[in-house]
């Protein structure tokens, strides 16, 4: 079902519609029945619409009502009648129809085969209709399109309109053809026609009821249809869209403001706003646009492909600049400026970055000629200080490996010297000097091993027991000298080894004066006339290296 209000809702006409209005009008067409065979061309009446509103009445249409829904319909217009002062009522009736003894009806969307017990459910009387219309006698006008009705129902009832009807007292029943109804309503509504005079014109229309021969349905100089035309102009106006004004140029094609209303659309059809929107850019070929602005130094705040106020407020400022009206809207013209523009900054900006950059390597080159080309350190250090990513910032950097690795080189030479040079001294202080130079050295945890140990073997060793007759003070004396000697292990092992060689008995040869090697020592002074102190002196030493020399002759 299509219901359409054209003004305002019937319902709320009473509270609403001005005096100055020529009547009320309801147009019903039943074309789309759900059962019976459709009442083709039923739909042509709702043609009348435009003319009954360009003479001032307030239309209601509506397709493809039940039964129940025309009963509805009805009942608001007379309602509406009742509450308004109004003159004239119009009734529009297309579709199909039914008569018997009984009376006529107007068939719902929803009937199938009435017999006489359900024809009040599927249709409803045209006495209905007509006691409505009665309620503006003399200024009421009953249309009906006659619809064949499909087939026989039978049971007393035959389809379309009696040869006559019964018509309340001044009311006008016109019937026939929907083509010739649709007719009839365009000429009636027409200012100083005479009803029966437009269907005696035609063979096909039957007027029954009210027809005065000279009484004219809207007289002469009929003004309510000019008052009609100015609100629907006011409504147009306060509304100010296409829709409205199309609206208006529909129901008033003659009307006094229809240059107006095409102009009003023109306008408005040619705003800013649609002018872009007609152009119906996708989102890349927005970004494409936000790109363009942002290259020419205008901040569109993003390049999302949404046009936003930064993309508004950016074009506003670039269409200014360029002498264009300041909409913040984009035409296709400018688009393609925009373009232009933003491709020659492009081609700018790579120009200018041309320059910089060969202006840049020349500086390069002229810094690498006085600092790294030279190959030194400090100016290859220079070079990538300046230039870390330079044309000869590779070169440095291999440069500076080598030179770093050939350090590394000469170090590590200089640390094993130093380290052959401490193992051959074998001493405390040997291994320290090599410590202090090289603390992290690749040998420093063996130079530490090694002077934990010459620690410990400096340790006092156990006095021996003075040889009888000995005197202590001497004995005192050997040991001061012994420790001044600062013997190193390897010279300890050497004197144990020469002992050993010579019968003596030292005990382990490890460089550890022990007991055993103080006994040896003290045994050994004895033999060669010396005092038994047991400690090595200057003269131990060289006792013993003349026995090793003269064993070289053995």
């Amino acid at each position: 079902m299509l219901v359409r209000l054209l003004s305002i809702c019937v319902v709320s006409l009473a509270l609403s519609l001005p005096v100055s209005a020529a009547g009320l009008a309801l147009i019903i067409a039943n074309e789309d029945y759900e059962s019976l065979r459709d009442a083709r061309g039923a739909g042509q009446v709702l043609a009348a619409e435009t003319r009954l509103r360009a003479a001032g009445f307030d239309v209601e249409i509506a397709s493809d009502l039940s039964a129940a829904e025309i009963r509805s319909a009805l009942s608001r217009l007379s309602r509406n009648l009742r509450q308004q002062q109004r003159e004239r009522v119009v009734i529009v009736f297309s579709g199909h129809m039914l008569h018997g003894a009984q009376g006529v009806w107007l068939m719902g969307s929803e009937a199938e085969s009435p017999d006489l017990a359900t024809i009040d459910n599927a249709g409803v009387r045209l006495e209905t209709v007509l006691s409505v219309a009665s309620g503006i006698q003399g200024g009421a006008v009953v249309a009906l399109a006659e619809g064949s009705f499909p087939g026989t129902p039978g049971d007393g009832l035959t389809g379309g309109l009696p040869d006559r009807i019964d018509v309340p007292q001044g009311v006008s029943l016109v019937h026939g053809p929907v083509g010739q109804i649709t007719g009839f309503l365009r000429e009636a509504m027409v200012p100083g026609t005479n009803l029966g005079g437009v269907v005696r014109q035609t063979r096909t229309l039957t007027i029954e009821g009210f027809d005065p021969p000279f009484l004219t349905f809207l007289p002469e100089g009929f003004e309510p249809a000019l008052e009609a035309d100015r609100r629907a102009w006011a409504d147009a106006q306060q509304a100010d869209t296409v829709e409205a004004y199309d609206n208006y140029l529909e129901a008033f094609p003659s009307g006094g403001f229809v240059e107006a209303a095409r102009s009003a659309i023109e306008a408005l059809e040619t705003t800013p706003e649609t002018i872009e929107e007609a152009l119906g850019l996708t989102r890349d070929e927005r970004r494409a646009i936000q790109r363009d602005l942002t290259l020419l130094g205008f901040n569109t705040r993003g390049i999302d492909g949404i046009f936003g106020p930064g993309t508004r407020g950016s074009l506003r400022l670039w269409q200014a600049q360029n002498g264009y009206e300041d909409t913040g809207f984009i035409t296709r013209d400018q688009i393609f400026q925009l373009n232009a523009q933003a491709a020659r900054r492009a081609a700018e900006i790579e120009a200018e970055d041309r320059e910089r950059r060969a202006a840049e390597e020349q500086r390069d080159r002229a810094f690498w000629a006085e600092t790294g080309a030279a190959g030194d350190e400090a100016g290859l250090r220079a070079y990538l200080n300046r230039h870390p990513q330079g044309l000869f910032a590779d070169l440095a950097r291999e440069r500076i490996g080598s030179i770093e690795a050939e350090r590394a080189r000469v170090r590590a030479e200089r640390e094993r010297a130093d380290w052959a040079d401490a193992r051959a001294i074998d001493t405390i202080s040997a291994y320290e000097r090599f410590l202090a130079e090289w603390p992290d050295g690749a040998n420093a945890a063996n130079a530490r091993s090694r002077l934990d140990a010459l620690h410990a073997a400096a340790r006092p060793a156990p006095e021996p027991e003075p040889e009888p007759g000995v005197s202590p003070d001497l004995v005192a004396q050997d040991r001061d000298e012994e420790q001044a000697l600062a013997l190193g292990q390897l010279t300890r092992v050497l004197i144990e080894r020469q002992l050993r060689s010579e019968g003596y008995n030292t005990g382990a040869t490890d460089g550890s004066f022990d007991v055993d090697t103080r006994a040896a020592l003290a045994e050994w002074q004895e033999d060669n006339g010396m005092a038994p102190t047991g400690h090595v002196t200057r003269a131990v030493i060289d006792g013993l290296m003349r026995g090793a020399v003269f064993r070289l002759f053995d």
